[in-house]
């Protein structure tokens, strides 16, 4: 039968200076053309395994290192050795960030560069640059610079760069975590097509698991550096429900907290149930009407009383507007040598809101938070912040009022330890450190944030989900009127998503502003009170999450999708979960709310 693709056997590896380890006696095996999904939470260790699977582990990042990886029968590493390079060109890595795996400067260079590293005949990288380049789609870039990428577009020249070597393993660390859901789909989509079309074997992290169960054969879930299930979707399915909620995507939890014992994975399996029981409930509720009319009219009235309360619960229409905390007016503004990335923008933040801005990458949103970070100015139009015109202001003025985390949580991280981090950001806004109050809030936000147990480590030593937690809390304990946060989900697993969305509710709850830029539908609609989609720098559309999540169907979320037709005010878990409920009693002839 062969060798398996790739084998694990007893695979048990250290940091350097780590006191446990974070991959743990590992036994594990793919076969050849095989898609398997590598899922858990934030920190268990799936992008270390992923190193580990073609040799950066312990090769570049060192540590210590017990057991065995093959590929094909043919050790990756090696104690005292360097890697098996016959093997580890067989095994391809594509990161989380492309802009980290981009080092040429024009699109064509950059998918050679890997082919004159291994010194591929000339001939012969010809024709695999310009294969690959149909492949992905990439011709009409071929002489664009890397830099002026969108983020789709940068994530597909770092795939297409590791497949002109020809791999026949691809490894992919989060591939989709930066795009918007029209890029996502295209990545995934493009991986897809290599497995079924080119039989590639694929291993894929990924966080958002809604977009992804769907396409693996095989699921593999690590907790603590263990692997704790491997097996088919549906049988994750179950083992997630019973053990690790959080990793379930929202439409299966829907039905895990309705009590169900259907678990749909999907928004198609979801649907087809959904609609049968809304179709049940109604046949039951005419039978009903026709033993007894007044009890009909009790049902109907329970339906319709049902969804007005939702809608009251959840709108936000009858609502009078606050005060207006940050602001842009016909704003307009390019970088050097560049076309206008705002194109007479108009938005308005208000004070105490959660503002959720979405959009494809590119059109805009970086900027315009930048701008209101007085980071920027805009050459036409004016931004106001807390009332003043930016023009007069430099970024220092706000300081300590207004907080902005950028994508890379590298750029806050540069001390030994992340309490010195802490420490640090609050000194450069004047508030005290030392003292029992000033500890106190430190460790009330790292302990939200779920890193309280890090605050001697240093930073640089977390995963990314970690880092960006990190790097969060360094903006979190400056006490800011208002946070501007780029990205803040990227990496987070489900648990810590809502732990961060529970400390922004708190903070708006107490006075702040929240304005977050995010490919997380889900997020949004749980979270956000006002919702901005942006397109080619202007703002297209604006409302609350139930008007804008319901209106569309690609920038939408799974209960939205699910419920279409049935109810349009659904977009959350808790939406979705209360009008199963409601179906469930309506299929058993039960009253009604």
């Amino acid at each position: 039968m062969g060798y398996p693709e790739l084998h694990v056997e007893d695979l048990t590896y250290f940091y350097p200076d780590a006191s446990r380890p974070t991959l743990d006696g590992i036994n594990w095996q793919v076969q050849r053309g095989e898609f398997v999904l590598l899922v858990g939470t934030s920190g268990c260790g799936k992008s270390t395994f992923l190193r580990a699977l073609n040799g950066l582990v312990p090769e570049f990042y060192g540590g210590k290192i017990a057991g065995r990886v093959q590929f094909r029968g043919r050790p990756l590493y090696k104690p005292g050795q360097r890697n098996n390079s016959a093997a580890t060109l067989h095994v391809g890595m594509v990161f989380q960030d492309p802009e980290r795996q981009l080092v040429m400067t024009e699109v064509e260079r950059e998918i050679a560069f890997g082919l004159e590293n291994f010194g591929v005949e000339q001939r012969e990288m010809g024709r695999r640059v310009a294969e690959v380049m149909s492949f992905f789609d990439l011709t009409e870039l071929r002489n664009k610079r890397t830099a002026d990428l969108s983020g789709g577009e940068k994530q597909r020249v770092a795939i297409a760069s590791v497949m002109a070597l020809q791999p026949d393993v691809l490894l992919l660390d989060e591939p989709t975590s930066q795009l918007d859901p029209g890029h996502a789909q295209e990545i995934l989509d493009l991986l897809k097509r290599l497995n079924e079309e080119l039989g590639i074997t694929v291993v894929l992290v990924e966080q958002r698991l809604d977009r992804v169960l769907h396409l693996a054969d095989r699921i593999t879930a690590l907790d603590q550096g263990r692997i704790e299930y491997d097996g088919s979707a549906a049988g994750f399915a179950q083992y997630a429900a019973e053990r690790q909620p959080d990793l379930l995507p929202p439409v299966t939890k829907v039905f895990v907290e309705a009590g169900s014992s259907e678990l749909p994975l999907t928004v198609k399996e979801a649907r087809q149930t959904v609609m049968g029981m809304h179709a049940a409930a109604l046949q039951q509720l005419r039978e009903t009407a026709e033993q007894a009319r007044s009890q009909s009219r009790n049902a109907k009235v329970g339906w319709s009383g049902f969804w007005l309360g939702v809608k009251r619960m959840l709108g936000r229409e009858d609502e009078q507007a606050g005060t207006v905390l940050l602001q842009a007016k016909q704003v307009r503004f390019a970088y050097p040598k560049r076309d206008d990335v705002l194109k007479g923008i108009d938005a308005k933040v208000y004070q105490g809101e959660i503002t959720a801005m979405l959009g494809a990458n590119g059109t805009g949103k970086s900027t315009l938070l930048r701008h209101f970070a007085a980071l920027l100015r805009p050459d036409l139009g004016h931004v106001t912040v807390l009332g003043t015109d930016t023009k007069t202001l430099d970024a220092a003025d706000l300081a300590g009022r207004i907080g902005y985390l950028s994508q890379n949580p590298g750029d806050y991280l540069f001390h030994e330890t992340l309490w010195q981090e802490c420490e640090f950001s609050r000194q450069l806004v004047g508030l005290s450190v030392g003292d029992r109050d000033a500890e106190a809030e430190i460790a009330e936000v790292l302990n939200r944030l779920g890193i309280l147990g890090y605050r001697d480590s240093n930073p640089r030593d977390l995963s990314g989900g970690e880092r960006q937690r990190a790097a969060l809390a360094t903006v979190l304990v400056q006490k800011p009127q208002a946070l501007l946060l780029d990205e803040p989900t990227r990496g987070l697993d489900a648990g810590q998503k809502e732990r961060l969305g529970e400390w922004l509710q708190g903070f708006t709850e107490g006075g702040g502003t929240v304005v977050l830029i995010t490919h997380d539908m889900e997020f949004a609609a749980e979270y956000a009170q006002h919702v901005m989609l942006i397109d080619d720098g202007v703002v297209v559309a604006e409302g609350t999450p139930q008007e804008m999540f319901t209106r569309g169907m690609f920038y939408s979320t799974q209960v939205a999708r699910v419920f279409r037709d049935i109810n349009h005010t659904a977009v959350r878990t808790i939406d979705g979960t209360r009008l199963l409920k409601e179906l469930q009693a309506g299929t058993k002839g039960e009253p009604v709310l």
